[in-house]
């Protein structure tokens, strides 16, 4: 039986202009009527949700009959709910239910206190409540309120989402003592249930929480990986994933972040990865200090991660690249152009640039001047050519979508334009567990995520290149490929 741990994902950029105070999972929230609720969801912009501190008194049937809500759409496999970011609206759900089956109080829509803004949860909703039980749960008894979970309240009863299933059947959410959310029928997974059954299930009110006055700096652009463009983003990674915001300014100027997020289950796991030498490294739940990884060669750490019940043994194979420091000689006639800059008069230069492993280099120039015609070596007269002080580099795509059958983007390969730029080339890719799933020593590889003649979509998978340049310098790749 395996469990997963599920990542209720809010990233933002680091763009925040100015805020009001906001919220924190776990404190106490008051509506503007007095009702008070303990917060258990905030978003990157200070909104989020409430739930509130008391059942209410007695279980209640989803609705008075079995009767379709039109205007519900109907979510009919239990996972669904999880996956989708389409049923975040308890509000709306609620208000569609109570148009249909009027405002009495023998049903559970009809029963909150809808006009104070108290609402019947999604099944979403729902969830995400039961993944922060541990925080929600302390809360609620240091405000004077009562348990979620079954053992305390003494009922084998489960929540009522306002998530519609079919015409006769809604979603309940069951509360347990260990907040575990799992691919197997149990705690914290929703689980379909007769509507108007007469034994009912129990119902906690949802109140949202309004956003205060943050404001981003909106002459910015932002692109997130996943293609969203606003400031700040929600998602539901399933398996282990990184994040990277590229944001852009009126002029061209660019600069990026990542933010690597990690999904365990019980499987063990393995990464690659590359850090410059003598810096710190921080990444897939590991940390590393500059002394160690003062010396070049490959570092292997392994560590247990614990979460929600779950248990992964990851494994880090860490390579670490070196600085350089380039020494070239250069003859020229009366000046000479290296990277953009013109030199005229003989004498020692430095300049500095990322290497082949992207790290710091210092490159050091020697430069003579002949004043007769003499050239140093390169297509153009005058001008340092490729391979002595630039480095080759590399820009892949980060998926690709072959299930699409659109005949667009449907392969990880090389792009055109660096091939006559690379003497040999290796590449590796590697599932989650570590595991090389394909490889290939051609530089026309083309990969479509298929293994064992099966694609298997919404996979993320590592991978290594080694190449070397023209000159025959070697390079280091890797980077993350996800399969769509």
């Amino acid at each position: 039986m395996m469990k997963k741990l599920f990542m209720f994902l809010l990233l933002q950029s680091a763009v925040l202009m100015g805020s009001a105070q906001l919220y924190h999972v776990g404190d106490l929230y008051t509506a503007e009527d007095g009702s008070q609720g303990v917060v258990f969801f905030v978003q990157a912009d200070g909104s989020g949700w409430a739930v509130a501190l008391h059942d209410l008194p007695t279980n209640l049937p989803w609705s008075p009959s079995h009767l379709n809500v039109p205007s519900l759409n109907d979510i009919g496999d239990p996972f669904a709910p999880i996956a989708s970011t389409n049923d975040f609206s308890g509000y709306a759900n609620t208000q569609q239910i109570r148009s249909t089956f009027g405002m009495s109080p023998n049903y559970a829509a009809g029963a909150v206190n809808f006009n104070f803004g108290w609402y019947l949860p999604s099944v979403y909703q729902l969830c995400i409540l039961y993944a922060q039980l541990p925080l929600v749960e302390t809360a609620l008894l240091n405000a004077g309120g009562s348990s979620l979970v079954s053992s305390a309240t003494g009922t084998t009863s489960g929540y009522w989402s306002s998530s519609e299933v079919s015409t006769d059947q809604a979603w309940v959410v069951f509360f347990a003592d260990n907040p575990s959310l799992s691919f197997v029928v149990g705690s914290g997974v929703p689980q379909s249930f007769t509507k108007a059954s007469p034994q009912g299930q129990k119902v906690r009110a949802v109140h949202d929480i309004p956003a205060p006055n943050n404001v981003y700096d909106t002459t910015l652009t932002y692109v997130w990986s996943t293609g969203s463009t606003e400031p700040h983003f929600f998602d539901v990674p399933l398996q282990t994933t990184t994040y990277v915001v590229t944001v852009s300014n009126a002029y061209g100027c660019t600069n990026s972040d990542s933010a690597n997020v990690m999904v365990i289950d019980n499987n063990p796991q393995t990464f690659y990865d590359t850090v410059c030498q003598g810096s710190t490294y921080h990444n897939y739940g590991f940390t590393l200090s500059a002394q160690e990884t003062a010396e070049v060669g490959e570092i292997v750490r392994t560590q247990t991660l614990s979460a929600a019940g779950c248990e992964s043994e990851i494994t880090l194979f860490l390579t670490v690249v070196p600085h350089e420091t380039v020494y070239i000689e250069q003859t020229a006639t009366d000046s000479l152009v290296w990277n953009g800059v013109t030199y005229t008069e003989e004498g020692t230069y430095t300049q500095y640039f990322n290497n082949q492993y992207g790290c710091d280099s210092t490159v050091i120039l020697t430069l003579t001047l002949d004043g007769g015609g003499g050239h140093g070596p390169g297509p153009e007269p005058d001008t340092i050519p490729f391979g002595e002080g630039d480095t080759l580099m590399l820009y892949l795509p980060n998926a690709i979508t072959p299930t699409r059958n659109d005949g667009l983007n449907d392969y990880f390969c090389l792009p055109e334009q660096y091939k006559s730029l690379i003497s040999t080339f290796e590449i590796r890719i590697y599932n989650r567990w570590g595991t090389m799933v394909y490889h290939a020593t051609d530089k026309n590889f083309r990969w479509d995520g298929r293994i064992n003649g099966k694609i298997y979509f919404n996979v993320v998978y590592s991978y290594m290149i080694f190449f070397e340049d023209i000159i025959g310098r070697p390079y280091i790749l890797n980077g993350i490929i996800t399969v769509l």
